[in-house]
């Protein structure tokens, strides 16, 4: 979409200078659920989307 075209009211979320458009999907089994989300708490993050964000660039 070109920005002239993205341009919204006050209503509604803010449009993103540079949106996250690309998505990713994956799949684990128990084992590594687990240890996902081990490495999740011990993280202290909020969000999953963050953690594995800042796993792989960060």
């Amino acid at each position: 979409m070109k920005d002239e075209t993205r341009i919204r009211g006050a209503a509604g979320r803010k449009v993103l200078a540079d949106p996250r458009t690309h998505r990713y999907y994956l799949c684990l089994n128990d084992g590594e659920n687990e240890k996902f989300i081990s490495m999740f708490e011990q993280s202290g993050m909020k969000n999953k989307a963050e953690f594995i964000f800042a796993r792989i660039f960060g």
